[in-house]
C-alpha cells in the first residue's frame, strides 16, 4: 500500500485528474451520492488515499463554508500534489456539470413549459434520501446521534444562516470531550502560516459586499450593477453555506426568491430538479440562479451567459480559497487527540443540517398540496422517485429524466 501522506508522481497524479474528471461526468445526486463513489473510485479502485482519510478531510471540509464535496475532492488534490494539483483537480470536478447546467439555463423554451411540473415532488423525495444515506456514514455513537438530531432540529426551527457555523463547532466540541474514537496521535511541528488566501477571501469579501451594498439601492438604475450585486449573492453565499449543497438550496429560497424575487418558486424547483440529474456538485445550481435571475432582470443571451460565469466564480472561490489556506494547517492540526476527536462530531453536524433542508424543502411541498386542491399526481411522483432513489435500481438522472417525461405526457394530455 503506498504511503498516503506523501506527495504522488507525476504519472499519478494525472491518474488523479483522469479519476476526478470522470468523477465530475459520472457524479450525480449530490453529496449523499458523491462520497460513496469518492470511495469507491479513489480508496477501492485506484488507492489514492485511505478511507479514514476520506471522511477525515470531508469532517474538516465541513467546518468551512462552502462546497463540502468540492472542496473535499480539492483537498485530496492538495493532499496529493500540492496548489497546482488542487486547482486542476477543481475544474475537472466542476466544469462538465457547469457546462450542462449552463445549456439549460440558456434555453427558455425547454424551462418554460408546464411539463417539469412534477421536478418539485422529485426534489423532496431526493433530499428524504439524502439524509438516509448520509446517516449511514455517521460513526457509530450516541454522542454522534444525538449531534445530527440537534443540529436537524436547530436548521429547521432557527433558518438563519449562523446557525450552520456555530452548530459544526458546537457538534465539534461536544465530540472532542464526549464521543469515544480513539487514536495514537503523532504529533509534528507546525511550521509557518500562510496568510496570503485568506487575506484574499475577506478582501474580495470586504469590496464586493461593500460595492454590492452600495448598487443594490440602485439595481434599476444603473446598468451594471445588476451583475455586480449577483456576484455579491453569490459570493456571500458560497462564504457562509456550511453543509454544503442540499443548505444552498434552503439559502437559494430565501436569497432568490424571498428577499429579492430573482425568481418564482416554481422556477427555483425548476433549478433544484435539474441539478439532481447534473453530475458534480450541487453548488452548481448557482449557474441556473444567476442565468435566470438575469433573464428576469431583462438581460438577453450575453448577460445571462454572465450571470452563469457569475454564478460559477462566485459560489466555488471563497470555498477554495478557503481550502488553500486551511488544508496544510489541518494537516498538521488533526494529529492532535482534541482535534481529532472532533471531526466525528462536526461530520454528524453537518449531516443534521441537510436533515433540516430536507424538512424545509419538504415542508413546502405539503404545505402546497394540503393548501391547493389534493394533487394525487405529484403525491405519487414523491413516493415513486422515493421507491426508486432508496431502491438504487435506476441512477438519478433516469428519474429526473422520467420525472420530466411524466410532466410532458400529462401537459400534453390536458391530464
Amino acid at each position: 500500500m503506498p504511503h498516503h501522506s506523501a506527495k504522488i508522481g507525476k504519472l499519478r497524479q494525472w491518474q488523479f485528474l483522469k479519476s476526478a474528471f470522470w468523477l465530475g461526468c459520472s457524479a450525480f445526486g449530490g453529496p449523499q451520492m458523491h462520497l460513496p463513489l469518492f470511495q469507491k473510485r479513489l480508496v477501492e479502485q485506484k488507492n489514492f488515499i485511505t478511507r479514514e482519510d476520506l471522511i477525515d478531510i470531508n469532517a474538516f471540509c465541513s467546518i468551512l463554508p462552502g462546497p463540502s464535496t468540492t472542496q473535499t475532492i480539492t483537498a485530496i488534490g492538495f493532499k496529493l500534489g500540492g496548489p497546482g494539483l488542487a486547482f486542476l483537480t477543481l475544474l475537472a470536478w466542476v466544469l462538465p456539470g457547469a457546462l450542462i447546467m449552463a445549456i439549460f439555463t440558456l434555453s427558455p423554451a425547454f424551462l418554460s413549459k408546464g411539463h417539469l411540473r412534477f421536478l418539485e415532488p422529485m426534489v423532496a423525495a431526493f433530499l428524504c434520501y439524502a439524509v438516509f444515506s448520509m446517516f449511514k456514514m455517521i460513526r457509530k455513537d450516541n454522542v454522534n446521534y444525538l449531534i445530527f438530531i440537534l443540529a436537524g432540529l436547530a436548521g429547521f426551527v432557527f433558518r438563519n444562516p449562523l446557525i450552520f457555523p456555530f452548530g459544526v463547532l458546537l457538534g465539534g466540541v461536544i465530540s472532542s470531550n464526549f464521543g469515544n474514537r480513539q487514536f495514537t496521535p503523532n504529533p509534528q511541528p507546525f511550521g509557518k502560516v500562510r496568510w496570503a488566501n485568506l487575506s484574499l477571501l475577506l478582501l474580495i469579501f470586504l469590496l464586493i459586499g461593500g460595492l454590492g451594498m452600495v448598487l443594490s439601492a440602485n439595481e434599476d438604475t444603473l446598468g451594471l450593477s445588476k451583475p455586480i450585486v449577483l456576484f455579491e449573492n453569490t459570493y456571500r453565499m458560497g462564504a457562509l453555506s456550511f453543509g454544503g449543497g442540499n443548505i444552498l438550496s434552503a439559502m437559494a429560497m430565501e436569497h432568490y426568491v424571498y428577499h429579492k424575487p430573482y425568481m418564482s418558486i416554481e422556477q427555483l424547483n425548476t433549478g433544484l430538479g435539474l441539478i439532481q440529474g447534473m453530475p458534480g456538485p450541487n453548488f452548481n445550481l448557482a449557474v441556473y440562479l444567476n442565468g435566470i435571475a438575469m433573464r428576469t432582470s431583462g438581460f438577453g443571451f450575453d448577460g445571462q451567459l454572465l450571470g452563469c460565469i457569475i454564478g460559477l466564480v462566485g459560489i466555488f472561490l471563497p470555498g477554495i480559497l478557503l481550502v488553500f489556506f486551511a488544508f496544510p494547517l489541518w494537516s498538521r492540526l488533526q494529529t492532535y487527540p482534541i482535534i481529532k476527536r472532533s471531526l466525528d462530531g462536526i461530520f454528524a453536524a453537518s449531516v443534521g443540517f441537510i436533515l433540516s433542508a430536507a424538512l424545509i424543502i419538504n415542508q413546502h411541498f405539503w404545505e402546497g398540496i394540503a393548501t391547493v386542491k389534493a394533487d394525487t399526481s405529484a403525491i405519487g411522483v414523491f413516493i415513486l422517485a422515493g421507491i426508486l432513489i432508496f431502491s438504487q435500481k435506476i441512477s438519478p438522472p433516469l428519474i429526473v429524466l422520467g420525472t420530466v417525461i411524466a410532466g410532458i405526457v400529462w401537459t400534453v394530455n390536458g391530464w
